[in-house]
């Protein structure tokens, strides 16, 4: 099962990129401090050896260096820190930006896989989760099950009320189906008013149960009367995943049977409109 990309993550992305600067930055600083006592441990050596005099008094240390001497060990010191210091805030830069070109590109990426208009994934991850959910399905021998919405009624709603009002109906749709599956279940938008929805672990019995829920919060949403008279209801086709079928065989099976739903949704409504129709 693949990740929900960037959705499992505790941290905010600055909040992210702040803790693995500190992190770099603790790292730096413990090797600052071994850089440091190697290099006075290494100049107090080879003070003894250039100026055993200065350095030993019998068993003891006792460092007696000429002003000038010292004065240039603490300018080539000084010079030596500068010179780090500059370069250390160069490849401080360095590493800030290209983190945040890597958090950039990572926000991108997450960001393409999220419809704008109505908050769920977009079609372009529905390669790689169909993939992972059906090999992970056979693996374990466990249910997967699909479930294809498609809006009707949805280009009436965009003929008498423009497209914003289409793209209200179409955020409200997916709200509604979001509310009907589970944490680990996936609402995509297939295209233009369509909806896949991927149940892992759910059954035949399970997927009816999500399709009843739909079929009820879209009947309750339309008895608020937000359209006058139009209604928008949703057909939905149902399919299991079978072992050995591909993830695009799996869509195509549950895309037929949304047609087959819808058909029959018009066959209802025709043959109770002619029931209703007086007698010629």
């Amino acid at each position: 099962m693949i990740d929900k990309p960037e959705f499992q993550e505790q941290l905010g992305p600055q909040a992210r990129l702040e803790a693995e600067l500190f992190k770099l930055e603790s790292q730096r600083r413990e090797l600052w401090v071994l850089i440091i006592f190697t290099v006075v441990v290494m100049v107090l050596g080879g003070l003894s050896l250039l100026l055993p005099g200065s350095i030993w008094h019998g068993n003891e240390l006792e460092i007696k260096i000429p002003p000038q001497v010292l004065f240039v060990i603490m300018t080539v010191f000084l010079v030596l820190a500068v010179y780090m210091m500059r370069r250390e805030v160069e490849l401080q830069k360095y590493r800030l930006a290209s983190m945040q070109q890597i958090l950039a590109a990572r926000m991108d990426h997450a960001y393409s896989l999220i419809d704008a208009t109505t908050n769920v994934f977009s079609r372009s991850l529905l390669r790689n989760l169909l993939q992972g959910e059906v090999a992970r399905a056979e693996r374990n021998s466990r249910p997967l099950a699909l479930l294809m919405c498609d809006l009707n009624n949805f280009k009436l709603v965009n003929d008498r009320y423009g497209h914003l009002m289409g793209d209200y109906v179409l955020a409200q749709m997916a709200g509604i189906l979001k509310t009907c599956v589970r944490g680990s279940d996936y609402v995509v938008r297939y295209g233009g008013d369509e909806f896949l929805l991927v149940l892992p672990e759910t059954d035949q019995a399970g997927a009816e149960v999500v399709r009843e829920r739909i079929q009820q919060r879209v009947g309750e949403w339309n008895g608020e009367s937000r359209l006058d008279n139009l209604q928008v209801t949703v057909s939905i086709g149902l399919y299991l995943h079978v072992a050995g079928q591909s993830p695009d065989q799996d869509v195509a099976e549950a895309d037929a049977r949304m047609y087959g739903d819808k058909q029959a949704s018009r066959n209802k409504a025709e043959l109770e409109s002619s029931s209703t129709s007086p007698n010629r």
